[in-house]
């Protein structure tokens, strides 16, 4: 059963579920009105979806599943457990790494609603007018790098979760660690509804479960599973609500609507770029997040601009997806040895969950990432990069100390006999007073006392 969460399993969920969703949305278009207006607004039509496309998915498949399958040649049959990890102290060191995080982004808000009046105030503005009130926060950033620590929550929640499914932990312990998901979910919760990240809360919902499944070796809690989803459902419904105040009707219809359209134009973002030629962007595209993190993003901007403007007229909204970035970047072939290059390194590191805590947490980031793989590449985003980095961080420095005992060496033999040990031949005699002797116990005594007389 743990293979319905292994790497290749969660791409033909991700691909096969939006497929489906696509494929329906478009069967009843005529009775969506919204979608239609929304493909109105976007001016994307059928011819948005060419078959050529639909060819490169599933070459692209094809690849991955190559790539896959030779790392599966390589590694071992079974994973030996190897949890190294002080569990107490990475459940102390996650929950003040976590406290950090919330705190910085509670002083950004804070400094933030200063200049508007206060926090209400700053509350009834993201109610009134959504998309200034993400404007003025932005414009608020404390420091460069900020938004990382708030991107962060989703895998200090992840490895939280996973340390709670590690094994039987001190009362304390535990409350620090689902204090710490507690906290982030609620978090991830109420903010996206302003600052426009929803899929931050997915990513925690999704690497938590993974995360507790690899730990106990099996999947576990498909109600809690559940729940997650309809909590992520919840905030789509909430964040469509404020950013729609003035749509007659009902917001659920409203949201479910939207979600089928976003559905629809994330396939056509996998499609399009396949139908016209299109200039490539050498790794722009698929490596964007790694370049921002290492401040090296502008350096080939300038040279990149032209190409990176004609992508407007193919893409829509959104980002490429996992298959279709990578052909944009450096085309067929290039594309083909990006994919398998990262289906071989994320099947690794799903052999490596099975074997520690920090792995586990890693992995459950990648798989929680691979779910939704379909709308952008977020494996390679500077958030979730940033997130894997904080892990190992974490688990790195709560590894146990391996003790080694010394061992006396036995002391080297120099003369060796050859001869073979004769018996010991003993005259009679001797052997006779050796048995007597041997054989002299103390009687015991006498049971009449001392002074009695015969």
């Amino acid at each position: 059963m743990i293979g319905l969460i292994s790497p290749l399993s969660l791409m033909v969920i991700c691909w096969g579920l939006t497929a489906l969703v696509a494929l329906t949305t478009l069967a009843y278009l005529d009775r969506l009105k919204l979608v239609q207006e929304f493909m109105a607004r976007e001016e994307l039509t059928l011819a948005a979806f060419p078959g050529i496309g639909v060819a490169w998915i599933a070459v692209g498949f094809l690849t991955y599943i190559v790539g896959d399958l030779s790392a599966r040649l390589i590694l071992p049959k079974q994973a030996r457990p190897k949890r190294r990890i002080n569990v107490v102290r990475a459940a102390q060191l996650t929950f003040a790494v976590n406290c950090g995080l919330l705190g910085v982004t509670a002083l950004w808000l804070h400094t933030s609603s200063v200049g508007l009046g206060g926090l209400m105030t700053l509350v009834q503005s993201a109610l009134e007018d959504n998309l200034a009130t993400r404007d003025h926060l932005l414009d608020n950033k404390m420091f460069t790098g900020m938004r990382l620590l708030y991107a962060a929550l989703p895998a200090t929640g992840c490895l939280a979760a996973a340390l709670l499914c590690a094994r039987r932990l001190p009362r304390q312990t535990r409350f620090l660690l689902q204090i710490t998901l507690v906290l982030n979910i609620a978090v991830l919760f109420v903010l996206p509804i302003v600052m426009s990240q929803r899929l931050l809360l997915l990513q925690l919902l999704l690497s938590a479960y993974l995360a507790a499944c690899l730990v106990r070796r099996r999947l576990i809690a498909l109600p809690w599973l559940l729940a997650g989803c309809a909590l992520f459902m919840g905030l789509w419904f909430a964040r469509e609500g404020v950013t729609n105040p003035m749509y007659d009707g009902p917001p659920i219809g409203f949201a479910l609507e939207k979600l089928a359209f976003y559905v629809l134009n994330d396939v056509s973002n996998s499609l399009a770029p396949l139908a016209d030629p299109i200039p490539h962007t050498y790794g722009k595209l698929t490596f964007e997040g790694l370049s921002i993190l290492t401040f090296t993003d502008g350096m080939f901007l300038t040279d990149l601009a032209p190409k990176i403007a004609a992508m407007d007229d193919v893409l829509g909204g959104g980002q490429f997806p996992f298959f279709t970035s990578p052909f944009v970047d450096f085309g067929p072939f290039g594309a083909a040895l990006i994919i398998a290059a990262f289906a071989f390194l994320f099947r690794i590191a799903f052999f490596q969950a099975r074997r520690s805590i920090g792995w586990a947490a890693i992995y459950a980031q990648i798989g929680a990432a691979l779910l939704f793989s379909s709308h952008s590449v977020y494996v390679t985003h500077q958030n979730f990069l940033f997130s894997v980095l904080l892990i190992g961080a974490i688990t790195s420095l709560t590894r146990r100390r391996v003790v080694q005992r010394v061992t006396r060496p036995a002391p080297a033999v120099i003369f060796r006999s050859r001869r073979t040990p004769q018996p010991l031949n003993l005259p009679d005699d001797l052997m006779d007073r050796i048995a007597v002797f041997t054989t002299i116990r103390t009687r015991p005594r006498d049971k009449a006392p001392r002074h009695a007389t015969g």
